[in-house]
């Protein structure tokens, strides 16, 4: 059976009322045709933003309750979207998939057919010296980033038709081969979860891992959607200073290309 999309995109989230209509339209322009969206347990205006997305059909939006959440709700999104879309893409309301070629998704991922799954570096960003949530979007706020090692973490865009088994959201197994990253080198781990080297020219998702500092003290108390614990009870102070500096380090503004196209996209809604 054909796929009646080529590229989705598959993510759990909590409270991300404010940010799910940039998410939403980014990821409109860069390609992916459908969301399977799963709620854990939001108190936000989410249901509001996202009610015109799921009228057009464009959102799939499931309540998902449970604790842990996230591992259930891609295991869900594989049993029952299976044979739907060629490509799944598994990420997180704070990650923004795009090429910073400029090309669509969908015709840089027609590049990949041969292998069942694609492992996309991150570009891990901090605060950009935001102390409170500032005015404005998510792309035009946060340009500093990190230019260390926690870039060479993965999020996998897959062929849910391939998968064989996953045990945490970073990484899939699959029945026809390993997944490769985007120079098409096999990520032979250990960790599977990450490439040896770092490489985002043609594939990568911004990951906005802090926001604001203000947004990432709230974060540290919220907890996991999967069965790790509350990152409050990890770090101290200290760790999180360490953490705003490591992550602020090159100024980077390459998707803002999508800029002008996604306020456009915005002012529409």
């Amino acid at each position: 059976m054909t796929p009646s999309n080529y590229l989705a995109v598959c993510a759990i989230y909590r409270d991300e009322g404010p940010y799910l209509r940039e998410w939403v339209e980014f990821h409109r322009l860069a390609g992916v045709e459908r969301f399977y969206l799963y709620d854990n347990r939001s108190t936000d205006e989410h249901e509001e933003v996202l009610r015109p997305y799921v009228e057009e059909g464009l959102v799939e939006l499931n309540p998902w309750p449970i604790h842990p959440a996230q591992i259930q709700a891609y295991q869900d999104c594989l049993l029952r979207h299976r044979g739907d879309s060629r490509w799944i893409a598994f990420i997180d309301l704070d990650e923004f998939l795009f090429s910073p070629l400029g090309r669509s998704l969908p015709d840089v991922l027609s590049e990949y057919e041969q292998w069942p799954g694609v492992g996309v570096n991150w570009a891990v960003f901090g605060t950009s010296g935001h102390r409170a949530r500032p005015e404005g979007l998510v792309l035009e706020n946060f340009t500093r980033r990190t230019d260390r090692n926690v870039n060479k973490t993965i999020k996998t865009i897959v062929d849910p038709s391939d998968v064989r088994a996953f045990c945490q959201p970073h990484f899939f197994m699959f029945r026809s081969g390993p997944t490769v990253d985007e120079n098409g080198k096999p990520i032979t781990g250990p960790p599977f979860s990450a490439t040896k080297e770092i490489s985002f020219d043609r594939l990568r998702v911004n990951h906005y891992a802090t926001k604001s500092e203000e947004e990432f003290r709230s974060k540290l108390t919220r907890g996991h959607a999967d069965a790790t614990p509350p990152k409050s009870e990890l770090m101290d102070e200290n760790d999180i200073q360490n953490r705003f500096a490591l992550l602020d380090k090159v100024t980077d503004t390459t998707i803002q290309m999508y800029l002008p196209d996604l306020e456009r996209a915005l002012a529409r809604r």
